[in-house]
């Protein structure tokens, strides 16, 4: 197993999260913690033209602002990810396709996130939501999808 972290720049915090996944994963050794500096769209396009046989096994994004966590969800479906999980944030612009009675009802986000566990569902995966604790991060709904057989 691999573990590959994207961003446009290496985090401060990259080598922490690489030492906390062989902690917590320890069947994932540190040599199999890659870090790629590029923004998604120069990954995706990286890894779709390499030979790799491998497809993605999980894919998670947190803070994935605006319209990425739509471009993350949407490369888990066409990668065949097998489960994916984002924790989506900045949601200005993201509801759009979605009826003006639920936006008002349950509001922009909550919206937003619907539309994409309807596109989840859609594409075969078994959707559900949950939350880390909001002293962590008010932006705390995660999208957990996991793909079905």
């Amino acid at each position: 197993m691999r573990v590959l972290l994207v961003d446009q720049s290496e985090p401060q915090s990259h080598s922490i999260l690489r030492d906390l996944i062989s902690e917590v994963c320890p069947w994932v050794n540190q040599d199999k913690v890659q870090f790629f500096e590029a923004d998604l769209d120069d990954y995706i396009t990286k890894s779709l033209s390499d030979d790799a046989t491998d497809e993605a096994s999980i894919i998670i994004s947190t803070h994935a602002c605006g319209s990425l966590t739509d471009d993350v969800i949407r490369y888990a479906v066409e990668s065949r990810a097998a489960s994916v999980s984002v924790m989506p944030c900045c949601y200005t612009g993201t509801a759009k396709g979605t009826p003006y009675g639920v936006q008002r009802m349950f509001g922009v986000s909550a919206s937003a996130d619907i539309k994409r566990s309807f596109l989840l569902h859609d594409a075969g995966y078994h959707v559900d939501f949950a939350a880390i604790p909001k002293a962590i991060t008010p932006m705390n709904r995660l999208i957990v999808a996991e793909r079905r057989c």
